[in-house]
């Protein structure tokens, strides 16, 4: 999902906006924005992890508390503990109590 910058993809493949942000900048921020705009709300989090025997998938439900360009915190319902995770193992987010704030929308 994330490469150390500058990246330079192969030419053509993915769109620029008239600005000049590339398609994927433009994921990349809407999701970004729309995880800030629910900080705060519970949510369970299911993660994938490649090449790991001990943790290959895992969940969490827990309140997001931050977000990052490339990664997240959820404070674990379980243990009290906050866990930062990188959004590149994220497969999908669940809002459990409240619906999610899409962007656009009054908090």
């Amino acid at each position: 999902m994330y490469w150390s910058y500058p990246y330079y993809g192969p030419a053509g493949i993915y769109g620029t906006t008239s600005a000049g942000i590339s398609q994927r900048e433009t994921e990349r921020r809407f999701s970004e924005e729309f995880l800030q705009a629910n900080v705060g709300k519970v949510v369970t989090v299911y993660l994938t992890f490649e090449n790991n025997p001990r943790w290959p998938a895992k969940s969490v439900t827990g309140t997001l508390r931050n977000v990052g360009r490339d990664y997240f915190v959820i404070r674990d319902r379980q243990t009290g503990k906050d866990n930062m995770f990188l959004n590149i193992n994220v497969d999908y987010f669940v809002f459990e109590t409240q619906p999610a704030t899409l962007l656009g929308e009054e908090r």
